[in-house]
Protein backbone atom coordinates (compact mmCIF):
# COMPACT_ATOMS: atom_id res chain seq x y z
CA UNK A 1 0.00 0.00 0.00
CA UNK A 2 2.56 2.79 0.87
CA UNK A 3 4.58 1.74 -2.62
CA UNK A 4 0.87 2.59 -4.42
CA UNK A 5 0.87 5.66 -2.60
CA UNK A 6 4.31 6.91 -3.35
CA UNK A 7 4.31 6.40 -7.08
CA UNK A 8 0.89 7.44 -6.93
CA UNK A 9 2.11 10.80 -5.96
CA UNK A 10 4.66 10.62 -8.31
CA UNK A 11 2.76 10.06 -11.09
CA UNK A 12 0.45 13.38 -10.17
CA UNK A 13 3.28 15.52 -9.62
CA UNK A 14 5.61 14.32 -12.31
CA UNK A 15 2.44 14.91 -14.85
CA UNK A 16 1.57 18.54 -13.18
CA UNK A 17 5.28 19.83 -12.86
CA UNK A 18 5.44 20.74 -16.65
CA UNK A 19 2.49 20.44 -19.61
CA UNK A 20 5.07 18.08 -21.26
CA UNK A 21 4.14 14.90 -20.16
CA UNK A 22 5.80 11.89 -20.62
CA UNK A 23 6.94 12.10 -24.22
CA UNK A 24 7.16 14.68 -26.46
CA UNK A 25 3.42 16.65 -27.97
CA UNK A 26 2.03 17.89 -30.55
CA UNK A 27 -0.41 20.90 -29.86
CA UNK A 28 -2.38 21.13 -32.62
CA UNK A 29 -3.65 17.11 -32.74
CA UNK A 30 -6.79 16.50 -31.48
CA UNK A 31 -7.88 14.29 -28.82
CA UNK A 32 -10.41 11.26 -30.47
CA UNK A 33 -13.61 10.15 -28.35
CA UNK A 34 -12.85 6.75 -28.87
CA UNK A 35 -9.59 4.33 -28.70
CA UNK A 36 -9.55 0.51 -30.38
CA UNK A 37 -7.38 -2.42 -30.81
CA UNK A 38 -7.52 -5.28 -32.13
CA UNK A 39 -4.03 -7.79 -31.56
CA UNK A 40 -3.95 -11.42 -32.92
CA UNK A 41 -0.70 -13.30 -33.35
CA UNK A 42 0.05 -16.83 -33.60
CA UNK A 43 2.98 -18.89 -32.16
CA UNK A 44 4.56 -21.93 -33.95
CA UNK A 45 4.19 -25.53 -32.26
CA UNK A 46 6.99 -25.97 -29.36
CA UNK A 47 7.61 -29.13 -26.90
CA UNK A 48 6.65 -28.54 -23.07
CA UNK A 49 10.49 -29.50 -21.37
CA UNK A 50 8.11 -31.90 -18.75
CA UNK A 51 5.78 -32.97 -20.72
CA UNK A 52 7.05 -33.84 -24.14
CA UNK A 53 4.69 -36.56 -24.56
CA UNK A 54 1.95 -33.93 -25.00
CA UNK A 55 3.76 -33.49 -28.49
CA UNK A 56 4.50 -29.50 -30.21
CA UNK A 57 1.88 -27.04 -28.89
CA UNK A 58 1.66 -23.63 -30.90
CA UNK A 59 -0.74 -20.89 -29.78
CA UNK A 60 -3.29 -18.81 -31.14
CA UNK A 61 -3.58 -15.41 -29.72
CA UNK A 62 -5.91 -12.34 -29.63
CA UNK A 63 -7.24 -9.61 -27.71
CA UNK A 64 -9.78 -6.93 -28.87
CA UNK A 65 -10.16 -3.14 -26.79
CA UNK A 66 -12.38 -0.36 -26.59
CA UNK A 67 -12.10 2.62 -24.49
CA UNK A 68 -14.32 5.80 -24.07
CA UNK A 69 -12.35 8.73 -23.37
CA UNK A 70 -13.85 11.11 -21.09
CA UNK A 71 -11.99 14.74 -20.45
CA UNK A 72 -11.23 15.19 -16.72
CA UNK A 73 -8.94 18.55 -16.77
CA UNK A 74 -6.27 19.77 -19.39
CA UNK A 75 -4.27 16.93 -21.00
CA UNK A 76 -5.80 14.24 -17.92
CA UNK A 77 -8.36 11.98 -19.07
CA UNK A 78 -10.66 9.33 -18.03
CA UNK A 79 -10.49 5.86 -20.11
CA UNK A 80 -13.14 3.16 -19.84
CA UNK A 81 -14.16 0.42 -21.48
CA UNK A 82 -13.94 -3.50 -21.95
CA UNK A 83 -11.27 -5.59 -22.65
CA UNK A 84 -11.34 -9.78 -23.90
CA UNK A 85 -8.38 -11.78 -24.67
CA UNK A 86 -8.23 -15.40 -25.37
CA UNK A 87 -4.77 -17.31 -25.53
CA UNK A 88 -5.96 -21.03 -27.75
CA UNK A 89 -3.63 -24.18 -27.62
CA UNK A 90 -3.40 -26.61 -30.11
CA UNK A 91 -2.73 -29.52 -27.64
CA UNK A 92 -3.84 -29.80 -24.65
CA UNK A 93 -4.64 -32.88 -21.18
CA UNK A 94 -7.39 -31.25 -19.25
CA UNK A 95 -5.40 -30.84 -16.37
CA UNK A 96 -2.45 -28.78 -16.49
CA UNK A 97 -2.38 -27.61 -19.81
CA UNK A 98 -5.98 -26.55 -20.45
CA UNK A 99 -7.49 -25.85 -24.22
CA UNK A 100 -7.58 -22.04 -23.95
CA UNK A 101 -6.89 -19.24 -21.03
CA UNK A 102 -9.10 -16.33 -21.28
CA UNK A 103 -10.28 -12.94 -19.39
CA UNK A 104 -13.24 -10.59 -19.85
CA UNK A 105 -12.57 -7.58 -17.91
CA UNK A 106 -13.64 -4.12 -17.26
CA UNK A 107 -10.25 -1.27 -18.09
CA UNK A 108 -10.13 2.04 -16.37
CA UNK A 109 -7.47 4.43 -16.68
CA UNK A 110 -6.72 7.73 -15.57
CA UNK A 111 -4.27 9.05 -18.95
CA UNK A 112 -2.33 11.62 -20.00
CA UNK A 113 -2.93 12.89 -23.49
CA UNK A 114 0.65 13.84 -25.18
CA UNK A 115 -0.99 15.14 -28.23
CA UNK A 116 -0.41 11.28 -30.16
CA UNK A 117 -1.45 9.24 -27.85
CA UNK A 118 -3.09 8.06 -24.27
CA UNK A 119 -0.47 7.27 -21.86
CA UNK A 120 -2.35 5.11 -18.94
CA UNK A 121 -0.66 6.98 -15.51
CA UNK A 122 -3.22 4.52 -13.37
CA UNK A 123 -5.01 1.43 -14.64
CA UNK A 124 -7.34 -1.22 -12.93
CA UNK A 125 -8.78 -4.53 -14.81
CA UNK A 126 -10.94 -5.97 -12.95
CA UNK A 127 -12.69 -8.69 -14.86
CA UNK A 128 -12.78 -13.02 -14.75
CA UNK A 129 -9.34 -14.61 -15.54
CA UNK A 130 -10.14 -18.35 -16.75
CA UNK A 131 -9.68 -21.53 -18.43
CA UNK A 132 -11.82 -23.59 -20.88
CA UNK A 133 -15.21 -22.57 -20.17
CA UNK A 134 -14.93 -22.69 -16.34
CA UNK A 135 -15.64 -19.11 -15.23
CA UNK A 136 -16.18 -18.58 -11.63
CA UNK A 137 -16.77 -16.29 -8.89
CA UNK A 138 -13.22 -17.52 -7.66
CA UNK A 139 -11.93 -16.40 -11.02
CA UNK A 140 -12.13 -12.99 -10.10
CA UNK A 141 -8.88 -10.50 -10.66
CA UNK A 142 -7.83 -7.05 -10.89
CA UNK A 143 -4.69 -6.51 -12.26
CA UNK A 144 -3.25 -2.73 -11.56
CA UNK A 145 -0.49 -0.95 -13.10
CA UNK A 146 0.38 2.55 -11.73
CA UNK A 147 3.09 4.25 -13.79
CA UNK A 148 4.57 8.18 -14.57
CA UNK A 149 6.86 9.84 -15.93
CA UNK A 150 10.07 12.13 -14.73
CA UNK A 151 10.99 14.55 -16.72
CA UNK A 152 14.77 14.83 -17.65
CA UNK A 153 15.04 16.93 -20.32
CA UNK A 154 12.53 18.16 -23.50
CA UNK A 155 13.10 14.78 -25.90
CA UNK A 156 14.43 12.28 -22.29
CA UNK A 157 11.51 11.12 -19.83
CA UNK A 158 12.58 8.47 -17.13
CA UNK A 159 9.32 6.13 -16.86
CA UNK A 160 8.94 4.39 -13.30
CA UNK A 161 5.75 2.59 -11.81
CA UNK A 162 4.67 -0.74 -10.35
CA UNK A 163 2.04 -3.95 -11.47
CA UNK A 164 0.38 -5.80 -9.20
CA UNK A 165 -1.47 -9.19 -9.43
CA UNK A 166 -2.75 -11.15 -7.05
CA UNK A 167 -3.00 -14.02 -9.68
CA UNK A 168 0.61 -14.37 -10.58
CA UNK A 169 3.32 -15.41 -8.35
CA UNK A 170 5.38 -11.99 -7.68
CA UNK A 171 2.31 -10.19 -6.99
CA UNK A 172 3.45 -7.05 -7.09
CA UNK A 173 6.78 -5.66 -9.41
CA UNK A 174 8.53 -2.62 -10.31
CA UNK A 175 8.44 -1.59 -13.64
CA UNK A 176 10.97 1.43 -15.50
CA UNK A 177 13.10 2.46 -18.33
CA UNK A 178 13.55 5.75 -20.24
CA UNK A 179 11.80 6.76 -23.08
CA UNK A 180 14.23 8.96 -25.52
CA UNK A 181 13.02 10.63 -28.59
CA UNK A 182 17.00 10.98 -30.14
CA UNK A 183 15.54 13.07 -33.19
CA UNK A 184 12.87 13.18 -35.32
CA UNK A 185 13.92 9.76 -36.81
CA UNK A 186 14.59 7.78 -34.05
CA UNK A 187 13.23 6.55 -30.78
CA UNK A 188 13.99 5.00 -27.85
CA UNK A 189 11.45 3.64 -25.44
CA UNK A 190 13.33 1.01 -23.08
CA UNK A 191 10.27 0.57 -20.63
CA UNK A 192 9.31 -2.71 -19.37
CA UNK A 193 6.96 -5.06 -20.70
CA UNK A 194 7.30 -3.54 -23.55
CA UNK A 195 10.63 -2.35 -24.95
CA UNK A 196 10.57 -0.71 -28.52
CA UNK A 197 14.09 0.67 -30.65
CA UNK A 198 12.44 2.75 -33.69
CA UNK A 199 13.28 4.30 -37.07
CA UNK A 200 10.65 6.91 -38.48
CA UNK A 201 11.56 8.03 -42.09
CA UNK A 202 8.45 9.77 -42.58
CA UNK A 203 5.54 10.60 -40.48
CA UNK A 204 3.65 7.53 -42.43
CA UNK A 205 6.21 4.11 -41.97
CA UNK A 206 7.70 3.19 -38.77
CA UNK A 207 10.36 0.32 -38.61
CA UNK A 208 11.36 -1.28 -34.75
CA UNK A 209 12.85 -4.05 -32.79
CA UNK A 210 11.35 -4.54 -29.51
CA UNK A 211 10.67 -6.92 -26.44
CA UNK A 212 7.26 -8.24 -25.04
CA UNK A 213 6.22 -10.03 -21.77
CA UNK A 214 2.80 -11.25 -22.42
CA UNK A 215 0.49 -13.49 -20.09
CA UNK A 216 -0.96 -12.68 -16.66
CA UNK A 217 -2.51 -15.29 -14.20
CA UNK A 218 -5.65 -17.74 -14.39
CA UNK A 219 -7.93 -19.61 -12.59
CA UNK A 220 -7.63 -22.79 -13.71
CA UNK A 221 -11.02 -25.35 -13.70
CA UNK A 222 -11.60 -28.36 -11.95
CA UNK A 223 -9.45 -31.52 -12.70
CA UNK A 224 -8.25 -34.82 -11.54
CA UNK A 225 -5.05 -33.98 -10.28
CA UNK A 226 -5.34 -31.97 -6.63
CA UNK A 227 -2.00 -29.96 -7.90
CA UNK A 228 -3.88 -28.18 -10.51
CA UNK A 229 -7.70 -28.43 -9.65
CA UNK A 230 -9.27 -24.63 -9.22
CA UNK A 231 -5.43 -23.52 -8.77
CA UNK A 232 -3.80 -20.45 -10.05
CA UNK A 233 -1.81 -20.37 -13.21
CA UNK A 234 0.48 -18.05 -14.21
CA UNK A 235 1.18 -18.24 -18.34
CA UNK A 236 3.91 -16.30 -19.44
CA UNK A 237 5.66 -15.65 -22.74
CA UNK A 238 9.02 -13.66 -23.45
CA UNK A 239 9.36 -13.02 -26.86
CA UNK A 240 11.41 -10.37 -29.21
CA UNK A 241 10.67 -9.16 -32.96
CA UNK A 242 10.90 -6.85 -35.50
CA UNK A 243 8.41 -5.54 -37.64
CA UNK A 244 6.67 -2.33 -39.27
CA UNK A 245 3.93 0.14 -38.44
CA UNK A 246 2.09 1.47 -41.34
CA UNK A 247 0.41 5.31 -40.56
CA UNK A 248 -1.83 6.25 -43.30
CA UNK A 249 -3.72 8.77 -41.00
CA UNK A 250 -3.05 9.84 -37.01
CA UNK A 251 -5.97 7.89 -36.03
CA UNK A 252 -5.74 4.20 -37.80
CA UNK A 253 -2.48 2.00 -37.24
CA UNK A 254 -1.66 -1.20 -38.57
CA UNK A 255 1.44 -3.16 -37.77
CA UNK A 256 2.97 -6.51 -38.52
CA UNK A 257 5.55 -7.75 -36.46
CA UNK A 258 7.83 -11.46 -36.71
CA UNK A 259 10.22 -13.01 -33.91
CA UNK A 260 10.96 -15.90 -31.70
CA UNK A 261 9.14 -16.43 -28.13
CA UNK A 262 12.12 -17.60 -26.62
CA UNK A 263 10.09 -19.45 -23.92
CA UNK A 264 6.38 -19.96 -22.94
CA UNK A 265 5.55 -21.14 -19.45
CA UNK A 266 2.56 -22.43 -17.40
CA UNK A 267 3.24 -22.37 -13.67
CA UNK A 268 0.98 -23.18 -10.83
CA UNK A 269 2.98 -21.78 -8.12
CA UNK A 270 1.16 -22.86 -5.23
CA UNK A 271 0.74 -26.62 -5.99
CA UNK A 272 4.36 -26.67 -7.78
CA UNK A 273 3.84 -27.77 -11.08
CA UNK A 274 6.28 -25.16 -13.64
CA UNK A 275 6.19 -25.99 -16.82
CA UNK A 276 8.01 -24.35 -19.46
CA UNK A 277 8.38 -24.81 -23.33
CA UNK A 278 11.03 -24.51 -25.90
CA UNK A 279 11.53 -21.56 -28.24
CA UNK A 280 9.31 -20.83 -31.29
CA UNK A 281 8.88 -18.50 -33.88
CA UNK A 282 5.96 -16.11 -33.82
CA UNK A 283 3.74 -13.78 -36.45
CA UNK A 284 1.89 -10.86 -35.06
CA UNK A 285 -1.01 -8.39 -36.61
CA UNK A 286 -1.89 -5.09 -34.69
CA UNK A 287 -4.38 -2.71 -35.56
CA UNK A 288 -5.83 0.71 -33.71
CA UNK A 289 -8.24 2.96 -34.88
CA UNK A 290 -9.50 6.55 -33.29
CA UNK A 291 -12.21 8.28 -33.33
Amino acid sequence: MRIGMLLLFLVCSSGLAGQQGIVSQSLSQTEPNWSTELISDYTLGSRILKASKLGSQATYHYSLEALRNFKLSGRYYLQAGIEAEQYAFSRSDGNAFPGSLNSFNAEVALSYWSGEDFFPLIRLEPGFYFTGNHISLNSFDMPVRIAGGIKVRDNLHIVVGVTADPFTENPVLPIGGINWKINDQFNLRAVFPKPRFSYLPNKTWEFFIDGEAMGGGYRNGPTPDRRTNNAVLEYSDLRAGAGACYNPTRDVSFEVIAGWTFQRRFNYFHAGPDYPTRGSAYFKMDLSVSF
